[in-house]
C-alpha cells in the first residue's frame, strides 16, 4: 500500500494555502488566454500537453513491450496512442464516447458500456484520468478486464487532503470545461461551450488500491508525480489482470 514519505506531507500541509492562491491567478489566467493571439495560446496549450504526454510514456514505458496490442479507453483525438505505438512499437487501438479523432488511428465508438472487441483481444489497457468522469467506475474497469489479457494501467488524479480534493474539483472544471471550451473558441472563432461528464468521483490513494484488488485485479506498481507549485498528484496504477501462478 502507498505510504506518502514525510517530505511529501508537507507538501499537502503547505497545499492549503496553495489551493487559496491559486483561485484568483487561474481566473487571471482566463482572461489572458481569451486576449491571447490564437498561435501563441496554441504553442502554449501543447507545450503543456508535451509534458504530459512525456510524463505519461515514462510510466507507460515499463509495462508496454514491442508488437504487444494496447487499447485506450478514453482516446480522444488518437494522438496519444499514435505516440505510444511510434515510441513503445505497440500496435495501438482506441475507444471513446464521442468522435473526437483526428490521426490515423483507429478510435472506435463506445456506447459506455460495452467496449467493441473481443474477450481478451489486447494485451493490455490503459484509462488516462478517465474514471473519475463516471459514476460506472466498477462496470468500466469489468469491461477492461474482459478484453485485456494481462495489464491495465490507470492514470487518475488522486487527492490526500480535503483542500486538495476541493482543488482537483475545480482544476477539473477548469480544465476541461473553461480552458476547453476557450480551445473551442481559439479554433472555430465562435463561442462553443464543452460539455463532458464531470461526476468527478475522485479517491485517495489506497482507496484505488481497495478499489482494484476488489475488482480482482493486483497492483504491481504505483509511481505518484506532484505538480511543481499546484496542489495536485497525478497517480499511475499498473494492474495485472491474470497473476502468473
Amino acid at each position: 500500500m502507498y505510504r506518502p514519505s514525510w517530505s511529501e506531507r508537507l507538501r499537502f500541509l503547505i497545499g492549503l494555502p496553495l489551493s487559496l492562491i491559486y483561485l484568483p491567478i487561474m481566473l487571471l489566467t482566463v482572461l489572458a488566454y481569451v486576449l491571447m493571439p490564437r498561435r501563441m495560446f496554441a504553442a502554449l496549450q501543447q507545450d503543456v500537453r508535451s509534458k504530459e504526454v512525456a510524463a505519461r510514456m515514462a510510466a507507460l514505458r515499463p509495462f508496454v513491450h514491442p508488437g504487444e496490442k494496447l487499447l485506450d479507453v478514453g482516446a480522444g483525438t488518437g494522438d496519444f496512442l499514435k505516440i505510444i505505438g511510434a515510441g513503445l512499437g505497440a500496435e495501438v487501438i482506441g475507444v471513446d464516447i464521442i468522435d473526437y479523432s483526428d490521426t490515423d488511428v483507429d478510435v472506435l465508438m463506445f456506447d459506455g458500456k460495452t467496449i467493441p472487441l473481443e474477450d481478451k483481444s489486447v494485451d493490455i489497457s490503459i484509462a488516462a484520468f478517465v474514471l473519475h468522469h463516471t459514476t460506472e467506475q466498477s462496470a468500466l474497469i469489468a469491461e477492461m478486464k474482459r478484453v485485456t489479457r494481462h495489464r491495465i494501467v490507470i492514470f487518475e488524479d488522486a487527492y490526500f487532503t480535503p483542500w486538495q480534493w476541493l482543488f482537483l474539483v475545480w482544476n477539473d472544471y477548469y480544465s476541461n470545461q473553461i480552458v476547453g471550451s476557450i480551445k473551442a473558441f481559439k479554433s472555430l472563432g465562435k463561442l462553443a461551450i464543452v460539455t463532458m461528464p464531470m461526476p468527478l468521483t475522485f479517491r485517495r490513494v489506497p482507496q484505488w488500491e481497495e478499489f482494484f484488488a476488489a475488482s480482482g485485479l493486483r497492483v504491481v506498481g504505483i509511481s505518484v508525480r506532484h505538480a511543481k507549485v499546484k496542489p495536485m498528484s497525478k497517480v499511475t496504477f499498473a494492474l495485472e489482470v491474470a497473476p502468473k501462478a
